[in-house]
């Protein structure tokens, strides 16, 4: 009998407790959030502030997702917070024509319920080489072992097909929306967030500490949830439009031509101003993606190329050697990174083009006037026309270039209000012959 009513006792407090975390989801918004890119220390910090505040304001936290892949260390800081949230965490693979791959194929697999728009693609895990240059066999081999072991341990906590995680590891398998669906990698197809919420409706999650959670989104006709969408904050998407390889190769190439631009003028303007802001913000998106270093320094090379052809004022070899050097540096900038992650040949086309003619034309025009001689003062009147303010026998002034200068005539005496010409000049004092004697 005693044993009768402990098991009563269990089956209430359970009920309880289960109602209890109903009624703490009851009347929250659904969060979603848009992580589209490279998966960086800047995505990876919004998702995580997101699940964490979503603890206490959301009954779910949708991440809508689109991505080529990214950092290791990223991916496993999100899904460290995936694991633990106490909060129902939904991947959606969307819009149509998105994908989930590499860190996104594992990050897909670190949520409570994974859906996927038609037309998308989920997979190609196969670790890469942040590095940008040949791995050895081995190191390869114990990189590609840790990520399956990984992904086949999210396959078997989310009750998903395990045997697929490890083929998207070992061989980069990819998989469609409808087959995905089929052999249990992810948990329906959903081309909108009323198909979304819909689908969703009723599933019972575990989540971090063990808690049951059901999710109550759609009433039969209309969703029973607010959605509520979060974006980045204006510098965060600043940080992470930085992180494409085209951006970055282009804010470093162009913000270098910037620099030396205003190196080769005077003062402090915009120019240098524009062109380190551009520099520092390249190079910090070239930290963050699968760079050769080895290539970067081709192209400052390439760059320096130009200026020695600038400075033996001609197009000659070196011209040619900098193209060569600056092309080929934007070809193996990113070689050793997947091919989502590789330049786009018309960034390095663009980079080209514009280079050689600015060495060309805006350079050559700086290095001419730098070198020119300055003059300045009385000098600088040598040749100009004014008008005698007094006779000029002995010294006398003249108007000249809206100032007036102190003045002697070079020949006969010259009466006030006539035009003259400066001729030379003797410290402050202007020598001047009438306006139409000719002046040497």
């Amino acid at each position: 009998m005693l044993r009768r009513w402990s098991g009563v006792a269990v089956l209430i407090a359970g009920l309880i407790a289960f109602g209890a975390s109903a009624s703490a989801q009851a009347g929250r918004p659904v969060r979603i959030i848009e992580l589209r890119g490279i998966i960086d220390p800047t995505t990876s910090e919004f998702l995580r502030s997101q699940i964490a505040s979503a603890q206490d304001e959301a009954s779910a936290l949708v991440v809508q997702i689109d991505t080529p892949g990214g950092l290791d260390v990223s991916m496993r800081q999100i899904i460290r917070e995936m694991l633990n949230s106490n909060v129902p965490i939904v991947v959606w693979i969307a819009p149509r024509g998105a994908r989930a791959a590499s860190a996104g194929t594992f990050i897909a697999y670190a949520a409570h319920l994974v859906y996927m728009a038609d037309a998308t693609e989920l997979g190609a895990a196969t670790p890469v080489n942040l590095g940008g240059g040949e791995t050895p066999e081995a190191l390869e081999d114990k990189a590609t072992n840790d990520a399956v072991a990984f992904i086949t341990e999210l396959a078997r906590l989310r009750d998903r097909n395990v045997e697929w995680a490890e083929d998207a590891v070992r061989d980069a398998a990819s998989i469609g929306a409808t087959e995905a669906v089929d052999i249990d990698v992810v948990d329906g197809i959903a081309s909108s967030t009323d198909e979304l919420l819909e689908a969703m409706d009723g599933e019972r999650i575990e989540v971090g500490d063990g808690e049951q959670v059901v999710l109550d989104t759609w009433d039969g006709t209309a969703p029973t949830v607010e959605i509520e969408r979060i974006g980045m904050n204006p510098l965060q998407r600043l940080l992470h439009f930085v992180t494409q390889p085209e951006v970055a190769f282009l804010l470093v190439s162009f913000g270098t031509l910037a620099i030396l631009l205003e190196l080769y003028t005077s003062g402090i303007g915009l120019s240098g101003i524009l062109g380190l802001v551009a520099t520092l913000l390249g190079f910090y998106g070239l930290t963050i993606l699968p760079t050769n270093w080895a290539a970067v320094a081709l192209v400052m090379a390439g760059m320096t190329f130009f200026i020695v052809d600038l400075h033996t004022e001609g197009l000659g070899i070196w011209t040619v050697g900098g193209t060569a050097a600056l092309t080929a540096g934007g070809l193996l900038l990113f070689a050793g990174a997947a091919p989502a992650l590789r330049l786009a040949p018309w960034a390095i086309a663009l980079v080209v083009v514009v280079t050689v003619p600015f060495f060309a034309f805006a350079m050559t025009a700086a290095l001419r006037l730098r070198r020119r001689p300055s003059v300045s003062g009385a000098e600088g009147l040598i040749g100009a026309s004014g008008v005698a303010r007094t006779d000029i026998a002995g010294d006398g002034t003249v108007m000249a270039k809206g100032a007036l200068w102190r003045a002697r005539s070079s020949g006969d005496a010259i009466p006030a209000g006539s035009k003259v010409r400066v001729a030379e000049t003797e410290g402050l004092t202007l020598v001047v012959g009438p306006e139409n004697e000719e002046v040497g």
